[in-house]
């Protein structure tokens, strides 16, 4: 069982077991935060590079985190990694950081998703001034004058 499926899955499990709970909240928040902003960002110009751009860096970031901290989480070493080991160490900070971008993508459209919302068209927020009605012109007085023939 040390290199099945169940084995691997057993020990990540054994490994996040202490923050499921924790995960299980940011997942809600998550969900709670993407939901918010598609409540708000209805009639608005939105944003969707910006935010991308931030979380992919937000990924990498995590990633370069993992690559650093991972062999000391599991009680290990640089020196006791060897040919597999790095590859393993690879795919996990890649894992790791595709997983918090995932998870800080709904922040980051809270926070630089939405660009403006349209004016309202109501007559109260017009600032032109009716036009005053202007009188009727006055007849002018017809010339008479007569053509002689």
């Amino acid at each position: 069982m040390a290199f099945s499926i169940l084995g691997l899955l057993a020990v990540v499990l054994e490994f996040f077991r202490g923050w499921l709970w924790f995960i299980g909240l940011f997942l809600l928040l998550d969900f709670a935060l993407t939901f918010y902003f598609l409540k708000r960002s209805a009639g608005c110009k939105t944003c969707w590079v910006l935010p991308a751009y931030v979380t992919v860096g937000f990924g990498v970031f995590i990633f370069v985190l993992a690559m650093i901290t991972l062999p000391t989480i599991t009680k290990s070493s640089w020196a006791a990694l060897s040919g597999i080991d790095y590859l393993a160490l690879i795919g996990a900070s890649i894992g790791f950081g595709a997983l918090f971008a995932i998870l800080a993508f709904p922040f980051m459209l809270n926070l630089l998703g939405i660009r403006s919302r349209p004016r309202p068209t109501s007559q109260a927020t017009r600032t032109e001034t009716p036009s005053q009605p202007q009188a009727s012109p006055q007849p002018q007085p017809a010339m008479a004058e007569k053509v002689a023939d």
